[in-house]
């Protein structure tokens, strides 16, 4: 049995200036082994980024719900990923479209992933993350911040050539998707040299399987 949780917050900054949670997620729930969750983070400089990272998580985890089966190939999920990914992307053009405003104020991350028992798939983009609790009780960092050498976010419409798809190599516990603020306090920048990068006290009050 898999359970699975999400919190959506606005964060002080955005309630002093009146600014709308721009973060959004959705869990889908397949049956006792298998989950689909997804976390998006629309780009507080755009106008309409809490629209796309609605559309964002919506979207890519209702493709993933509607085409998965328990005994599917690895490849043939990572093709339902990169799927779910396309869909998301072109729902968000479609709306910036009707709406008739530019697509770049549309701007949004995407991390998506499927937990199939203690197996974990994922797509991503942006600098949002994922996190694992591995079956040795170790945690780790799976995914990679995608900023350029200033800090500016690649986002979900940079397109195939930014988005990873892979298949995790280690047996999971817990998996945790998180936007920017959380998975940078999970991962502090004074001890991300040390052989233990984490937060652990938080990750676990978070991810803590028991």
């Amino acid at each position: 049995m898999i359970y699975a949780y999400g919190i959506t917050q606005q964060g002080t900054y955005h309630i002093k200036h009146n600014i709308v949670c721009q973060d959004a997620h959705q869990i889908v729930k397949c049956g006792d082994g298998l989950v689909i969750a997804a976390v998006a983070d629309g780009l507080g400089s755009e106008a309409h980024s809490d629209i796309a990272s609605k559309l964002a998580v919506k979207t890519a985890a209702e493709c993933c719900a509607q085409r998965l089966i328990q005994e599917w190939t690895d490849e043939q999920l990572l093709d339902t990923l990169r799927s779910a990914f396309a869909q998301a992307q072109s729902a968000i053009e479609r709306t910036a479209a009707e709406n008739g405003h530019p697509l770049d104020q549309y701007d949004t991350t995407l991390s998506l992933a499927v937990l199939k028992d203690d197996t974990l798939y994922y797509g991503h983009s942006g600098d949002s993350g994922i996190v694992a609790l591995n079956a040795d009780g170790t945690y780790e960092a799976v995914t990679q911040q995608q900023r350029d050498t200033e800090g500016r976010v690649f986002p979900l419409y940079f397109g195939v050539g930014m988005w990873v798809f892979e298949k995790y190599p280690k047996p999971v516990a817990s998996v945790l998707l998180a936007t920017d603020g959380m998975f940078e306090t999970l991962f502090p920048f004074y001890i991300r040299s040390e052989p233990v990068s984490i937060y652990v006290a938080l990750a676990r009050y978070f991810m803590d399987p028991g």
